[in-house]
């Protein structure tokens, strides 16, 4: 996010831990806000959100252990490797808690407290007596978010405003301010895919490159409402402010019946009425119909960040990615219609990969940002995710992957295209190359900011706030 969204699962961890150990002193850390920062707790965990992010995790660990802290890795990232990041850490890494992770953390503290044994924490990883790797159970009752709230923003170290000035300075200067307010969890159709035979020759049922394994879960539209209106208030936002809600739920065009309980909380709901309050969703383009786009204009949608991926019909077929070029099209003009800007989002380097397709989706960006309805574009060259299908995939023809908890992505995107590209060059670097100029032609059409999605392309790289960014 470079610094322009708060990072709600470690508040909401640490409002959980504020209410349930009130004698402990619980701060949120980030450290593009707070890039000198060095940790000194008695425990820290940290965020490994992503395979892209977990050597500065690792850089914190050995801060945090210097200092004599007790280290706690969590994350999408660790969640996938536990068992690789024990073996591989050892002095380093204390425990990994994998997935959703108040509980646990709380237990897990409980337990160095004296108060519980580590064999009673909740989905937690550790190291027995002899050194060996234990994973705890993870429980089969259902995570709930609203369960955790309200969120408690004062723990952010920096305040929520550094990150309304960084939003306003890289995103929209016209926004007061800016929330994370999540509609649903999970992936409706990477849920549907699930229980599909995979018999069409596909690398994958549902994105090859998606890590998500989240159940499916949805929020009450009145319970959205209650959030919003509580953080407006905890906040001191005024009346008439203009208000963006991000909402980081997967494939919001599975979730009309989230949609419309929205609709009619909102519409019941006077206050709501007294901001100018606008959302950003997610989308795959062949879930957008016009029935979606009414209900995401009712709700006061700005913009939908669409999934294009590949604008290449067979590309998406063999890595599942579940739409199509006619699908992409209809989803932009329905969204121009209905005056929702498009944020679009392209993985190239996918399997089956060719020079064609890589045109094909070149041209298709050409097209749409022709349209008028851009609002950003963002492109990315494939790095490999663990718990992707992709990554098993890799690991199937490379067995040394498996046994790594500290990717390298560069070399690792290379046995890719190797091993599911071979027809995009001559060889590696020619591959490499035309990814590379199809990535910077895409950021080229971007008309407005946007982030570096894993590739910092020619044009972000001589942006001297996003060097700054990546330097953090």
């Amino acid at each position: 996010n470079d610094g322009a969204y708060y990072p709600v699962g470690l508040l909401t961890i640490a409002a959980h831990l504020r209410r349930t150990i009130p004698r402990a002193t619980v701060r949120v850390v980030d450290l593009h806000h707070e890039p000198a920062y060095s940790p000194r707790a008695d425990v820290v965990g940290i965020s490994a959100s992503s395979t892209l992010n977990y050597r500065n995790a690792l850089s914190l660990a050995r801060q945090a252990k210097a200092a004599g802290a007790t280290v706690v890795l969590g994350g999408p990232h660790v969640t996938q490797l536990a068992d690789q990041v024990l073996r591989n850490r050892n002095g380093l890494v204390d425990f990994v808690i994998r997935g959703n992770g108040e509980v646990a953390f709380e237990r897990l503290i409980k337990a160095l407290q004296g108060a519980r044994r580590l064999e009673s924490v909740p989905a937690l990883s550790w190291r027995n007596a002899s050194g060996e790797p234990i994973h705890n159970t993870v429980p089969p009752t259902r995570w709930v978010y609203d369960a955790f709230l309200p969120l408690d923003l004062s723990a952010l170290s920096c305040g929520v405003e550094a990150y309304w000035d960084v939003f306003r300075h890289r995103i929209d200067r016209s926004v007061d301010a800016a929330f994370i307010i999540f509609s649903h969890f999970g992936c409706g159709y990477r849920e549907m895919m699930m229980r599909r035979p995979n018999n069409g020759g596909r690398l994958a049922n549902w994105c090859s490159y998606c890590s998500l394994n989240d159940p499916l879960s949805i929020r009450a539209g009145r319970a959205i409402v209650n959030e919003t209106m509580a953080l407006l208030k905890s906040t001191s936002v005024r009346p008439g402010s203009n208000v963006l809600l991000k909402c980081y739920g997967d494939n919001v065009g599975t979730q009309q019946a989230v949609l419309r309980d929205l609709v009619a909380a909102i519409e019941e709901r006077d206050e709501w009425r007294s901001y100018r309050i606008g959302w950003t969703f997610y989308a795959q383009s062949s879930r957008v119909s016009s029935n979606l786009v009414e209900l995401l204009r009712r709700v006061g949608t700005r913009s939908l960040y669409i999934g294009f991926d590949s604008a290449d019909d067979e590309v998406q077929r063999l890595n599942g990615l579940g739409t199509s070029l006619a699908a992409h099209r209809r989803a932009v003009r329905l969204c121009k219609e209905a005056g929702i800007r498009i944020q679009a989002g392209f993985v190239l380097g996918c399997a089956g990969e060719t020079r064609r397709s890589v045109e094909n989706t070149v041209r298709f960006a050409e097209e749409l940002a022709e349209q008028g309805v851009l609002e950003r574009i963002n492109s990315a060259i494939l790095f490999i995710i663990p718990g992707s299908p992709a990554y098993s995939r890799l690991c199937e023809r490379e067995p040394w992957i498996a046994a790594l908890d500290d990717l390298p992505t560069d070399e690792i995107q290379s046995h890719w295209i190797r091993h599911f590209c071979p027809d995009l060059g001559a060889d590696t670097a020619e591959r490499f190359r035309i990814l590379r100029w199809a990535a910077n032609r895409l950021d080229e059409l971007s008309p407005g900011p946007h982030a570096s999605m894993g590739f910092i392309s020619e044009r972000l790289a001589s942006r001297s706030e996003f060097a700054e960014a990546a330097r953090v």
